[in-house]
């Protein structure tokens, strides 16, 4: 669904956490809580800077292949590349787990503890219902607006595309591998 542009006003204020819970939010569950939103957000950002390594390992080892002298060494790149795309992509779905595991936690602790809150215990509808509101909120037209629709229809996970990527790199290393062996092979 694409957010119109006719002025809409404010969005709705959102629905208030159930009686009782804010009053809740104190002491060991206030700390319970904390802790786990950091240990998830921890998490996260490991995420990050180990994709961001690997990728600069990637790019690195990249570099090293296209400019080789000697076609010897071309072999040895390639296998570098692989093996480094694809612990890349393996750490990034270790990484990707334990983020998981810990927003499970963090929703099974809210639905326990501060059931309501809804931040990580959202069902879907209240989750697309916040995103389009917040969308409609700014109205976009044209290429904006239906770049903000994919966002709304197809919920994309960065996560994912990272992995996608160290996947895509592993491919790539692949076929210049496959490349450099058959151009080994000719005479």
């Amino acid at each position: 669904m694409v957010p119109d542009d006719s002025p809409k006003g404010p969005p709705p204020t959102p629905s208030e956490p159930s009686k009782g819970v804010i009053e809740k939010f104190e002491g060991p569950v206030k700390d319970l809580y904390g802790t786990l939103v950091t240990t998830r957000n921890f998490e996260i950002g490991l995420f990050w800077q180990r994709s961001n390594y690997f990728l600069v390992l990637n790019t690195a080892i990249a570099l090293g292949f296209f400019n080789v002298k000697e076609g010897k060494y071309g072999l040895m790149f390639v296998v570098m590349g692989i093996v480094a795309s694809l612990l890349w992509f393996w750490v990034c779905l270790g990484s990707k787990y334990w983020q998981t595991r810990w927003e499970r936690r963090l929703m099974d602790f809210e639905n326990h503890h501060l059931n309501g809150l809804n931040f990580f215990a959202a069902d879907p509808s209240r989750i697309r219902n916040d995103v389009e509101r917040g969308l409609a909120f700014h109205p976009s037209r044209g290429l904006k607006g239906a770049i903000y629709a994919l966002a709304l229809n197809y919920k994309p996970s960065v996560s994912f595309s990272m992995i996608l990527l160290a996947g895509l790199f592993t491919v790539a290393w692949l076929v210049a591998g496959v490349f450099f062996v058959v151009k080994l092979a000719q005479p």
